[in-house]
Formats: structure tokens, sequence, C-alpha cells
């Protein structure tokens, strides 16, 4: 996908290296400038300062105001953002490819002439402070880092990188100026462009807008190296969490060194699908509701990581089983063929990771910043070519049980794991876990095929249907690496009884477990041995089953799903498994600081609705569901139901929807069931809890608009020129008032009913003024008109936005979807025609319907006022 033919590389005489990627297959651009400077680059005494300047990156030119920058890029229907991380900063954009020209005019004013006024600073560090806030309240990134800390004696790897309150106020321009100036040289960064763009002419609109930049040598000092060490430690501390976060890591080589390779193969053999080893041995027997291994490689040194999200109780057995499994692959028991499966795996993955221009843009300057782009596809065939000796080689010398550290963060309610680290040390080496069954092969299924007739097409979306009616949508995407097909049944938590609340999610989880001809293991080895990655879930309105999997392979794919889907038994162990995860995703929910408050504001304005509900039920009704109840909601409402199979990708929709009709020949369409419309409160209400987090988040709700309200594309819009960069919430709460981090403000559209919700969130001292911000700014839409300009640049980026969503073929199942089942197929071809037509008027208009303030509901989750981090 990546081949040297087509990725182009040019550096400039000042030494700025420019690659250019060109692709034509959707009119995006998407440019990424990466420059190797991050938290390694930090003094001590400056720490935080790279992530400081990432924001004031986009705080203004001499050309160009505070906001413009931003503003700019909307007005050509992109968007940019940036990261900062250990040993880079990367800063990106992405647009039509008609905006190409500007928004590379705005990433090159921003690189070359950031002001970094010592007024703006401050206002951003208090911003800063709100986001290190936010950040504390997460328990998987204090969890985190904490273990990088453990992990860590002397190397700035140790660091809490976003940095701590007082050393973030403590920062001048000339801390922030100083590093800007001493890092961000054409020699010491990458820009790549990767879309519909000519490279000559790309090429010359970079030496234009760079060419004459000036460069300086880079003196760089990434501080003290690690000492070799080897002695296992472990920390165990308590919080306001629902559950426990327990991670346990190695320090690692740098991504460079052969062994690198080879550990992201051991990663991927212990935790890569639904048959990798810590799935089965830790996910699968209900120890924990999540668990990862990943090997992180920022640039001269790495960190293998295992992280597992449990209940308390189930703590040290949870982390005895991955032990074991990690002793079981350093004594050699992966297997050649558990390799075969990896390696698919890894195919998949790869082609999913270029799938978007962003994607690949991203990919090669990281790469090239490491020396050259191609290096990456070296570090791919390294892994394909691991052997099973190789795995356990690596593993030996590298993830020595000796050198390990272990976090564990846990609730306060609950009760020590163990005394400290020697006691845990002997309960891990002393953890006999039975072993999971071997990673196999199975046997390839061949697809039936059935007659179809297309009824018609429209937006590009051929219409068929199976023998019993099913609706079979197919969209061709020419040159697309990854194929998506899907089920959706308009069926959800909206239409459960009270009682089976969570039924719906819980039934799609578990036909992934085994059907009446496949068991669980069948079912994850086929998907996982042809690149696939199969999943299902359900929602408030819709229950869904897809896969992805390369182009090639879609037809075995599709037998797979049409399997799943038509035919699964519902085992009771498999219930079981997947009732603990729901349980634990249900309690995760409370520490979730954006989801919690907005479900807390649904049950203000929508009671005991169905819409104020969670897909995940509520925990009586999940523990009260049996494989009996799973299984005959799935007869009611899926074999039998309102369904739609959707295909999207680069093969003959004739074809594809032959081999859907054969598939999918079972299902039997019936309409949907109806519900009735939610009452707005006639007074207004608030809910609220009261944690010990470091910000409050608050929700303020208004009555919105249902889906089959034609002027939902006016309150979608009003959302473009209040939320987002640029956006007025944006600028007033956050960027004049410091007030926030995180500002939105958005229309939540259902089928029957709608929300309009505004969200910040603050140090709880800080509630009051952030109350009273939202209020006024929404006043401020209610009494005076938007201007024109506001109007015509949220409607730009609205039509980009959705011009943008057509180069991922998993949206585009998604909204075609959504169209069919909630709609008509025509909006797809309509949508720009419905945004063009909203005028200044139709804004205000719905800002005084919708926005009423005797009509507002609230929702909130306290933090404690004056928690510093």
């Amino acid at each position: 996908m990546l081949v040297p033919g087509r990725v182009h590389r040019h550096r400039l005489g000042n030494g700025l290296t420019v690659l250019v990627a060109p692709d034509n297959r959707v009119p995006i651009v998407a440019m990424v400038t990466w420059v190797s400077a991050g938290y390694f680059d930090e003094p001590d005494d400056v720490v935080g300062v790279a992530h400081v300047l990432e924001h004031m990156y986009f705080k203004g030119t001499p050309t160009r105001g505070v906001g413009d920058i931003a503003r700019q890029t909307k007005a050509q229907g992109g968007y940019l953002n940036a990261g900062t991380i250990y040993d880079h900063t990367s800063y990106y954009a992405v647009l039509p490819a008609a905006g190409f020209a500007a928004g590379l005019a705005v990433q090159a004013d921003a690189y070359a002439n950031s002001l970094i006024d010592a007024t703006e600073l401050a206002r951003e560090i208090e911003v800063i402070v709100e986001e290190a806030k936010r950040k504390a309240d997460s328990p998987h990134a204090v969890s985190t880092e904490t273990l990088f800390e453990l992990l860590h004696d002397r190397h700035r790897m140790r660091r809490w990188r976003i940095g701590r309150e007082p050393g973030l106020r403590a920062l001048t321009r000339d801390h922030v100026h100083g590093f800007y100036r001493r890092y961000y040289q054409p020699s010491n960064t990458v820009l790549a462009i990767v879309g519909d763009v000519d490279t000559d002419e790309a090429l010359r609109q970079v030496e234009r807008l760079y060419g004459a930049l000036p460069d300086a040598p880079v003196q760089r000092d990434r501080g003290p190296l690690e000492p070799p060490r080897r002695d296992f430690r472990l920390r165990e501390w308590t919080g306001d969490i629902s559950r426990a976060e327990i991670a346990m890591g190695w320090r690692t080589p740098p991504l460079v060194h052969p062994d690198a390779p080879r550990l992201d193969v051991v990663a991927s053999v212990l935790a890569a699908g639904r048959s990798s080893r810590l799935y089965r041995a830790v996910r699968d027997r209900q120890l924990a509701s999540a668990i990862s291994a990943y090997q992180y490689v920022p640039v001269d040194l790495g960190v293998f990581v295992v992280h597992a999200t449990a209940r308390p109780e189930h703590a040290l057995e949870c982390a005895g089983a991955a032990w074991d499994q990690l002793a079981r692959v350093r004594a050699g028991e992966v297997t050649e063929d558990e390799l075969s499966r990896v390696r698919h795996v890894h195919e998949g993955q790869w082609l999913r990771r270029l799938e978007t221009m962003e994607g690949r843009a991203h990919h090669l300057a990281a790469w090239e910043a490491l020396g050259d782009w191609r290096m990456a596809s070296a570090h791919f065939e390294s892994m394909q070519r691991t052997t099973a000796a190789d795995v356990a080689d690596v593993a030996n010398r590298v993830l020595d049980p000796g050198a390990a550290a272990v976090v564990i963060y846990r609730p306060e309610s609950s009760d020590a794991v163990v005394a400290d680290a020697a006691a845990l040390r002997i309960a891990l080496d002393a953890a006999s876990p039975p072993p999971v069954a071997a990673s196999t092969a199975v046997a390839a299924t061949v697809a039936a095929t059935a007659p179809t007739v297309v009824e018609g097409e429209t937006a590009g979306v051929r219409v068929y249907r199976t023998p019993s009616g099913v609706p079979i949508l197919v969209k061709r995407t020419p040159r697309a690496p990854i194929a998506y097909a899907g089920v959706f049944v308009r069926a959800g938590s909206d239409i459960e009884p009270t009682a089976q609340q969570g039924v719906s999610l819980l039934a799609a989880r578990t036909s992934l477990k085994g059907t009446t001809t496949r068991d669980a293991a069948h079912i994850a080895e086929e998907s996982e041995r042809l690149g696939a990655t199969l999943s299902s879930g359900a929602g408030a309105e819709t229950m869904h089953w897809s896969v992805s999997v390369p182009s090639a392979r879609l037809e075995g794919a599709l037998t797979l799903l049409a399997d799943v889907v038509q035919a699964p038994a519902m085992p009771d162990d498999a219930l079981e498994s997947e009732r603990t995860v729901a349980m634990a995703q249900l309690a995760q929910l409370r520490d979730d600081m954006y989801r919690y408050p907005l479900h807390l504001a649904a049950r203000a304005a929508w009671g005991a609705h169905p819409y104020a509900r969670v897909a995940h039920g509520t925990e009586e009704s999940l523990g009260a569901l049996t494989a009996s109840d799973l299984r005959q909601w799935h007869r009611e409402v899926v074999a039998s139901g309102e369904q739609v199979v959707v295909i999207v990708g680069d093969a003959d929709p004739d074809q594809l929807a032959s081999l859907a009709a054969g598939a999918f020949a079972t299902l039997a369409p019936t309409p949907h069931r109806a519900i009735a419309s939610p009452a707005w409160p006639t007074t207004p209400g608030a809910e609220s809890e009261r944690r010990d987090k470091a910000q409050t988040a608050l929700v303020l709700a208004y009555p919105g608009l249902s889906r089959s309200d034609p002027r939902r594309f006016a309150a979608g819009l009003l959302g473009g020129v209040t939320s987002g960069l640029g956006g007025r919430f944006f600028e007033a709460l956050r960027d004049r008032q410091s007030l926030a981090y995180t500002v939105i403000a958005t229309p939540v559209v259902r089928p029957l009913a709608g929300l309009f919700v505004t969200y910040i969130a603050t140090s709880p001292e800080k509630e009051d003024d952030a109350r009273r911000g939202l209020l006024a700014e929404i006043e401020r839409l209610r009494v005076a008109p938007v201007g024109d300009e506001e109007l015509e640049r949220a409607r730009t980026y609205a039509l980009g936005t959705w011009a943008l969503r057509q180069e991922s073929g998993g949206v585009v199942m998604g909204d075609i979807a959504d169209a069919w089942l909630f709609g008509s197929l025509g909006e797809l071809a309509d949508y720009e025609r419905h945004v063009r037509a909203v005028t200044v008027a139709d804004l205000q208009d719905i800002a005084r319907e919708c926005l009423d303030p005797a009509r507002r509901v609230e929702g909130a989750v306290r933090g404690v006022a004056g928690r510093s981090v």
C-alpha cells in the first residue's frame, strides 16, 4: 500500500524532510508535521513544557489571531489537532482536497511563527491544569503512568508526563519560547502529505512556504540513562474507582533493536484477538473485564505491558493467570500454528492502520523521523518472520520475572491484595491455573449463493433482497484494501422489557461465543486467520454484527458473519463470561466523567422512559437474565425482525449480493416494535453525584429534535457554530476564561425525540463560573442571530466532515444502515442540499425553541474542591 514508487521524499535546503504520497481514491488530504521533541527533551525543572508549546502552537501568529488557525481550517471543511508524547510532538490537519493549499499555509504559519504571547500563555496554563485533572480522574491513565514511574529510577519516562500543577504554573514565556526555538527546526521536522494532491504542485507549495525558514543544529539532551537493574517491584494504592487496575511491565530495548518486532509478536500471541492466550485464560474465565498486552517504544527505550481491569477480589487470581501465560511463553509453548494466526492478525491490523489518509500520514512521518519510512516494512517483515524459537528466546531474555514491576490501583473499600512485593512474587510464581487449549487452524467454509435482482441504486448504494425479503445494500469502494459487512437490526435497549434491560447487548455479544456448528474457539480462530475483526453490540435502537477483513477474504468472512447472526447457540458459560464483562462496564460507567453525567442528564430529562437507559441495563436485570432469555430475544427481534445487510468493499456488487442472499437465507423480515414518545418534564430537574475526583463534570441539557424533523440539519449546524476548535463555547469558556479543557455543545438525535446538550469539565471551585458561562453563551444564541460568517464556516465544516467520512468503509457502512433503518437512502445523496438550505434565521429559531431556560435539566458529577495534581 505504501510502496517506494508512490511515496516521494524530498529534503529542502534547510533540512526539512517532506514526504508526499498521492492517492486519489477520495478527494481528501492529510498533512502531519512531526517534530522530534517531546517529554524526553524536557529537563526536570520544566516538565510539561513540550505539551504547553503544543497548546500555544494554535494560539496565534503575527498574521493570525487567537482562534484564527482553527477557524480557518474549519472554514476549509477540515479539522486539526495535535499530540505530545515522549519523543515527539505531531500536528495534523485533514481536509477536503480543495482546501489543501489554504490548510498547508495555516500549518506552515503556525510552525514558523507562533507568538507564544505571555497573557495567552497564562490563560492556557489554566486549561492545561484542567486537562491534567481530567487525566488524574482516569483510572487507566493513572495506573499506566504509575507503572512507568515504578519501572524507571532515573530516566525521564518515570515522570508524570503532562506535568504537575505547581510546575505547570511556574512555566514562563521564556521557557516555552526557548523550547520552541531550540527544537522546532526544519532539520528536526518531517512533513508528511497524503491524499488527493499532485506531487509536484504539493512540493512547490511546501518550498514556497517552508523553503526560506532558517535552520539551526539541535543540541539534544534527553537526560540520564536508566541503569541496568533486576528487582521485582510492587506499588498498591486506592482511589475512588469502581474496579481494580492491574498492570505489570518490563523495560525493553529501542524500536530499531532486533528484539522489538519479536516483542510485538509476543504481545499479539498474548492478547491479539479472542483466541489469544490472555483472552481465553483471563477474560473468558471471568477474571477480568478487559485485558491487553502491548509493547510501547518511544525512541531509545520501551516498555512491555500487560494491563487488566478486574473486580478487586479477583485481582490476585487475574494477575496469576496472566503471569502463568507469560511463563508458558517463556517455556516455549507457543507453536508455529499459533504464529500463523498471529501473522494473519498482523496483516489485517496493518491494512486497517493504513486505510485512511490520516493514518498513512502519521505512519510515514513516524518512521521517517526514526530514519527512513521504509523501516516500517522491514519491521513488519521481521514480525512475520518471527519463529516460535524467537518468541521463547526474546521472552526469556527481556520479560524476566525478576525484573518486572506491578501496580495495583483498587477501590478504596476493597481489601489489600498482598502485603508486599515479596508476597506478590511468591503468589504469582505459585499460581497454577488450568492451561488453555492450543490455537489450531480450522477448515475454511464455502459460501452458498442465491439469485438476486437489483431493485435500484441511490447515492452509489445498490439495493437487493434475499429470497425472504431482507434488504441487501452494497456500495463499491474501488481500491479499498479492507472490506466491511454488517447486519443491523432495529432493536435495542429502547424496546427491552424493564426486567430484561441489557438483553440486546448480552445476546449480541454471546452470539460470538458459539453457534450450532462452531464453538467459540472455532469462531475466533476462523475470523483471525482471515485477518478479520468480527464484532457485535447493541445500542439504544439497534443490534449489530460486523466484520472487517482484507478485501480478498470477504467471502469467507461473510459466511462466518452469517453463522453468528443466524445460528447462535448462546451457551450458559458464554453468558456468564459476557455478564461479568457487562457488569464491570456498567460499574465503570460511573468512573467516566463524560458519559456518566450525560446519562444523569438523560435521566433527569426522560425519567423512566427507555431513552434514559444505558445499553448495559441494570445490575439487577443483568443478574436475572438467562441463556433462554437471550435465545428467545434473538428469535423474536433478530431472526424475525427489521434487518438490513450492508456490504462496503472493492468487489462486484452483484456477486456480493448473491453471496449475501445465500448466506442470510434464514432471516425473516418483520416490522420493528414501536414505543411511545418521551415527555419532557414540566419543571427543571437535575441529577448529580459527588465523587472524590479532581474535576466536576457538568451537563446542561435541553429538549432537542427527533431524527424525522427536517430542522435537525439546522440543529447540527448550531452545534458546529458553538462547539469544537474555533466554536463559540470553546473560545469563550476555554480560550478566554480558561474554565476547562473540554467544552462541547451538540444535538443528540433519536428517532422519537432529542436533546441539545452542553458539557464542561472544570475544577469543582469553578463550577458556578462554568455554569454561568454556559448559560450566558446559550442565552446569546437565543437573543442574537448567528453571524453569516459563522454559519458559512459551520456549513463548510459540516460538508467537509461529511466528505471525510467517505474514506472509512466502516463509517460508510454505518451511515448506510442508519439511513435505511431510520430514514431513507436519499438522505445520503441529499445531505449537502439540506445543509446548504439552512439560514441564519433557522439557527435562531432552533435556539429559541430548544434552548428554553425554563426547560433545562442538568446532570453532574461533582469532585472535591482544592485538589492539586
